[in-house]
């Protein structure tokens, strides 16, 4: 009985420190975003889209 209960906090430990690894929120989503804003960000600077494109791009991910 006693293996059972070590088994189940080790796995929600594991579980904590997995959703430290994937930000604030938990949510694997969150850094797909944020790449994404990163990656726009970076056409945009150089100069590959035009501001309207960037703000229209930028509105779609928000």
């Amino acid at each position: 009985m006693m293996f059972i209960g070590i088994v189940i906090f080790l796995i929600g430990l594991f579980l904590v420190f997995d959703f430290k690894k994937l930000g604030m929120n938990g949510s694997c989503f969150c850094k797909s975003e944020d790449k994404a804003m990163d990656t726009l960000r970076e056409r945009y600077a150089r100069s590959e889209i035009t501001s309207e494109e960037f703000i229209t791009m930028k509105n779609t991910l928000n």
